[in-house]
């Protein structure tokens, strides 16, 4: 029965047109924004966490634009996941920096596309599945009715879904050597016991050494993608930021501090389409500096 009535409601909205989706996700926004819930205290925290320096005001409007661009991703992934391919490639209006992606393929380099929490990153691998081979990592969702149409809306374009196991890890280390592309993302917060406490926006985060370890491979190009959302549902515009060389550093903690700077890069494009929401600073005290985690007995 839920997963009929996900199907239903993905449908729906991927039957609008692309302005009415995201007027649709706006307003979804707005009402997390006005009613007390756990995605709105954990957006304002993570913002006063992460801008010490903004006024009262300034806080009140990127929290309340935040929740709202919250409310068009969800609107957006149904939309990504049920549209053509044609539709999906006519709303991305500009590209920038894809000189980058055509170097590493002339090259026979492995590219790992990363692919932070913010702006429509649904639809980043399936516009690029289009144009090269791809593996990309996904963790299943929490709702495991949504699983099955998530995985059908992100391979439909040609990309391969492997899940965040050592089986998946193989697979995406295979595909780098064979000089194909793999998709991160490179917020999420790993397990406790697992990866290192690195400094994002100053504040010590859970960081995942997974990106940082696959970089280490020789002849692999690390590039960093924001499919930034246009205003008025006017379509996308893609970034393509090729990352500094430190992300694959051999010392654990100086390569995810390194990542976790290249995020801070990839959200001032857009600080409002970031996602706040997420708890990424869950169970990590307060500015400790860089440390590795101990790792269960």
């Amino acid at each position: 029965m839920l997963s009929r009535l996900l199907q239903w409601s993905i449908g729906a909205v991927g039957r609008l047109p692309l302005p009415a989706a995201q007027v649709l996700g706006a307003g979804l926004g707005s009402v997390i924004w006005l009613l007390p819930n756990r995605a709105r205290r954990t957006a304002s925290a993570n913002i006063a966490r992460c801008f010490p320096a903004l006024t009262p005001a300034a806080h009140r409007r990127l929290l309340r634009q935040s929740l709202q661009h919250l409310g068009r991703t969800v609107t957006d992934s149904a939309w990504v996941w049920t549209r053509p391919p044609a539709a999906l490639e006519s709303v991305v209006r500009e590209v920038r920096g894809y000189d980058a992606v055509e170097a590493a393929q002339t090259a026979g380099r492995g590219v790992i596309f990363v692919s932070p929490h913010i702006g429509c990153w649904e639809l980043v691998g399936t516009w690029l599945a289009r144009r090269t081979p791809l593996t990309a990592l996904y963790r299943p969702p929490r709702l495991r009715a949504l699983e099955p149409i998530m995985i059908a809306g992100r391979e439909r374009t040609g990309a391969r879904l492997v899940p965040t196991d050592a089986r998946g890890v193989r697979t995406l280390a295979r595909a780098l050597k064979a000089g194909e592309a793999i998709g991160i993302l490179p917020d999420q917060a790993p397990p406790p016991g697992r990866g290192v406490i690195a400094p994002f926006f100053g504040e010590p985060a859970r960081t995942m050494m997974l990106l940082s370890r696959l970089a280490r491979q020789r002849e692999v190009s690390v590039i960093f993608c924001v499919m930034e959302r246009l205003p008025r549902g006017a379509g996308f515009r893609l970034h393509l930021l090729p990352a500094i060389e430190e992300v694959g550093a051999a010392d654990d903690i100086a390569a995810a501090t390194a990542v976790n700077r290249e995020v801070e890069r990839c959200i001032a494009l857009r600080p409002e389409q970031y996602m706040w929401s997420y708890r990424r600073f869950r169970r990590v005290g307060s500015r400790r500096g860089g440390q590795k985690e101990a790792r269960p007995r």
